[in-house]
């Protein structure tokens, strides 16, 4: 039996060993046995943001997988090759190209998964490039503003950030880097925005969605940056420039083994898009390999890594696509020469018809721009802002009609809801018309438009695209073709024709209303003289001067035209019989007292006239009567006026 006091030191000395024991534990806790796999990404972000971004991915991947453990690891670009080449990495995820220059380095296992990035709760399976500069340059508006400036990207190798704007450059027709001034590699793609911001660059390139991150978190201040070359791509929730590609692959480098590259895929695939680690993420998940071969087509096209190497040309490609030549070319050497010349002559046609043909395309100024269903503007062509007066900035995100459709031709405000754009847009048809758009500087011109619904692969309207061109000088053409068929060229009043229309309409007109008018058939007296005395100049000017006489004699109702010859008649709506007369009576004397200087003389004129009252129902009736009160006033001497109405016919017969 042990005594107290053993007993007490015994107590004592174990519970010094527990005390000893607890800090031990906490210090050292159980080892992991599992395998360790080093994770590898693209430090796209930069560093910290990307450890941030994907720090809840791989704590979701250690909880996750049962035999692997997983060792985040974020690198630039050439810490990222040297690791991977090292042997240091075992899965890696970088974009799509940087992807590419990975495969020639070295075997590999081939993707896993994609990445699927979310967006405001929406999957986003491609991604996209945006070309930006300030708001204030005027000078940089469309893909072609872009040569001879100075760019910022990330890298040649961000595929978002160089190869996807490079490429549509390149379609445009500018080479990357020789049509740049200098193309300045910043590493990160907020560093491209701010060298743009400082003006230490004209234009950047950037991934979709950066500028968008910047103005969220306030580093980017709103107005500041616009697009070049935008890209309208239907569901794609952020502004582009170019074309959409697959997102960034995650693949397994060869070294390691296949039962932990399934592990890591199946962990992959099972994280859903409402998983705690893929919102902290902000993904919507991963999913089966995509296609990259677009993006491969894209690289060579440009010749960028890993295919900035011209491909092997052999013989046998020669004998294959040019064995016709390497037959003629054993022919005598006089053959050889003139079909060598002939050869070079059609490669010269060629190219020339190809220019000129390039030329008209590029030449064509039709207008062109887009709408959403509210009717704001989200996409322009540089020809429509031309024609409009407007920069790029002023129009987007703006209403078409209030901006250049809000008036008609004679400034009377112009409705919404009798603008043809406005009935697509509510009811998907197809508008054709002419309209009139108004100019920034407050001038307007006519258009001839065509508005389409526009709509996405499920059918859904979003909007519509309106196609317009100026028609103003057509509408000239019109109206100087109108005039040419109407007028009288010498006079300038109605031409028979056209005059006689005129009282056809009165004669309707009359009818309606029961109103009066009057007619007055005129005829200068004795002209033939003027033409045999002094030449038919001087009767053009005595013919001139009388034309000048009656238009200023004339009210804005009254009509007067040429009918042939030295013939003219006078239409006087609202006018009954006795005040045409007087009127008639007051143009004989001022015609009478008409000087008409020709050639240093003073040439004189009279004029008979026949008045008479319109007959709406038998205008014949009416001109035969006029013509009779014609013949009287010159049977009764010339220079006087005689009326003849409908009754005093009718009683004289």
């Amino acid at each position: 039996m042990l005594s107290r006091a053993r007993l007490t030191r015994l107590c004592v000395l174990f519970a010094a060993a527990c005390l000893l024991a607890v800090p031990t534990q906490a210090a050292s806790p159980a080892a992991d046995d599992r395998k360790p796999l080093s994770f590898g990404v693209f430090a796209f972000l930069g560093v910290e943001k990307t450890r941030a971004k994907y720090q809840p991915l791989v704590d979701y991947l250690n909880q996750t997988l049962k035999q692997e453990r997983v060792i985040l690891k974020v690198l630039g670009i050439d810490d990222l090759e040297n690791a991977i080449t090292g042997g240091a990495l075992d899965i890696v995820t970088t974009n799509p190209t940087h992807f590419l220059v990975v495969r020639k380095l070295m075997p590999m296992t081939g993707v896993i998964a994609t990445l699927v990035p979310s967006e405001a709760g929406q999957a986003m399976h491609q991604l996209g490039g945006a070309i930006i500069a300030r708001t204030d340059r005027g000078d940089i508006r469309s893909l072609a503003d872009v040569r001879g400036k100075i760019i910022a990207a990330p890298s040649a190798s961000h595929m978002g950030g160089y190869r996807a704007q490079a490429y549509e450059l390149f379609r445009a027709g500018i080479r990357l880097p020789g049509d740049a001034a200098r193309i300045d590699f910043l590493g990160e793609h907020q560093a491209v925005v701010r060298a743009v911001l400082a003006g230490r660059a004209d234009v950047g390139f950037v991934r979709s969605g950066i500028v968008e991150m910047m103005q969220q978190d306030g580093s980017l201040p709103a107005e500041e940056i616009k697009l070049i070359g935008p890209w309208f791509h239907p569901g794609y929730p952020y502004r582009s420039s170019t074309r959409l590609y697959p997102e960034w692959p995650v693949f397994a480098l060869p070294h390691v083994d296949e039962h932990s590259v399934r592990h890591i895929a199946a962990a992959l695939f099972a994280l859903e898009s409402d998983h705690p680690a893929a919102r902290a993420a902000g993904i919507h998940g991963y999913t089966v390999p995509a296609d990259y071969l677009p993006v491969e087509e894209l690289s060579r096209a440009l010749r960028l890594p890993p295919f900035e190497q011209a491909p092997d040309f052999t013989l046998r490609d020669i004998w294959e696509k040019w064995q016709v030549f390497v037959i003629l070319g054993l022919l005598p050497g006089l053959l050889v020469a003139s079909l060598a010349v002939a050869l070079l002559l059609a490669l010269r046609r060629i190219r020339c018809e190809k220019a000129r043909s390039d030329g008209l395309l590029a030449g064509i100024g039709e207008g062109v721009y887009g709408c959403d269903l509210q009717g704001n503007c989200i996409f322009i062509n540089p020809a429509a802002l031309q024609m409009l007066g407007l920069p790029e900035a002023a129009v987007l995100g703006k209403n078409q009609h209030l901006l250049f459709h809000h008036h008609k031709p004679d400034g009377t405000p112009n409705p919404e809801t009798a603008c043809p754009i406005h009935q697509t847009l509510r009811d998907g048809t197809i508008q054709r018309g002419e309209e009139w758009f108004s100019r920034a500087d407050g001038s307007g011109f006519p258009v001839d438009l065509v508005a389409t619904p526009m709509h996405l692969k499920n059918g859904l309207r979003v909007g519509a695209v309106v196609a317009f061109q100026d028609i103003s000088q057509r509408k000239a053409a019109e109206q100087e073709l109108l005039q040419l068929a109407t007028t009288d060229t010498l006079t300038g009043l109605a031409n028979r024709r056209h005059f006689l229309a005129q009282i056809a309409q009165e004669a309707e007109r009359i009818l309606r209303f029961a109103r009066p008018a009057a007619l007055l058939m005129l005829d200068l007296d004795h002209f033939k003289r003027v033409n045999d005395q002094h030449g038919h100049a001087a009767g053009d000017a005595v013919l001139k001067a009388f034309a000048q006489e009656v238009t200023e004699s004339l009210r804005k109702t009254d009509r007067a035209g040429r009918l042939g010859g030295e013939e003219f008649a006078i239409l006087l709506p609202e006018t009954h019989p006795d005040a045409a007369q007087a009127f008639a009576e007051r143009l004989r004397l001022s015609v009478e007292a008409l000087p008409i200087p020709f050639e240093g003389m003073t040439l004189g004129i009279t004029v008979s006239i026949g008045v008479t009252n319109v007959s709406p129902e038998d205008i014949e009736s009416t001109l035969r009567r006029g013509d009779r009160a014609l013949y009287l006033a010159k049977e009764g001497g010339r220079n006087r006026v005689e009326l003849l109405i409908q009754e005093q016919e009718s009683s004289g017969a």
